[in-house]
């Protein structure tokens, strides 16, 4: 069995982004994951504080406990084995939503270690960022925006504190916020078709490593 879990952000519930996070969540069930153990968690609809508070500093400095509202969101995070991180970029990185919830809730004493930063509860997950975007896949990697974005999310922020080994970013590209032209609407549903199949070969994969 895989828990699969994708967090989005973006403050409309019907969003592109939204779309891209049940596209993979579908793929998934495709492949065999059961319905009871896929999890769609929308930021903007819990009501996510992304603010970093004097609450995060003191049990940062090991004053106080875990704020009581990052409880409830770690616990889904451990459950799952499988997670997609999907959101806009903005200013060619993460929005400020998505960029509190690694602040809050991948922090120290739940993702990492307080005294040495051995990895904790994320080590040994699969993580998939999904960014989405206005211009190509093509011209994030010849501008060097990619291998910025991946170095500091994938490879730093979870492969080297928090023990994702298998961490990798994706671009739903050539996207335009608010534009429904038809040759758009379906350049875009070819991008849902592969990252359903993005989510269907994650499974597969797993449920293959594991019958080995």
């Amino acid at each position: 069995m895989t828990n699969v879990l994708a967090i989005t952000s973006n403050p409309e519930s019907d969003s592109m982004t939204n779309a891209v996070a049940r596209a993979f969540l579908d793929g998934a069930r495709a492949a065999g994951a059961a319905n009871d153990v896929l999890d769609l968690l929308d930021l903007y609809e819990i009501g996510f504080n992304p603010v970093y508070g004097q609450a995060d500093r003191r049990h940062y400095l090991g004053e106080a406990p875990m704020p009581a509202d990052l409880v409830p969101v770690q616990r889904r995070l451990e459950h799952a084995d499988v997670i997609a991180l999907v959101f806009p970029i903005y200013w060619y990185t993460m929005p400020a939503m998505m960029k509190g919830f690694f602040d809050r809730v991948i922090c120290r004493g739940f993702a990492y270690d307080a005294a040495d930063s051995h990895p904790l509860a994320l080590a040994g997950k699969t993580v998939r960022v999904i960014a989405l975007a206005g211009g190509s896949q093509d011209w994030y990697v010849s501008s060097g925006l990619d291998a910025a974005l991946r170095n500091q999310i994938c490879a730093q922020s979870l492969g080297k504190y928090c023990g994702v080994q298998d961490a990798d970013l994706t671009y739903v590209g050539g996207l335009s916020m608010g534009n429904g032209d038809p040759e758009r609407r379906q350049a875009a549903s070819r991008q849902l078709d592969a990252i359903r199949t993005m989510g269907a070969e994650l499974i597969r994969g797993r449920v293959e490593s594991n019958a080995d």
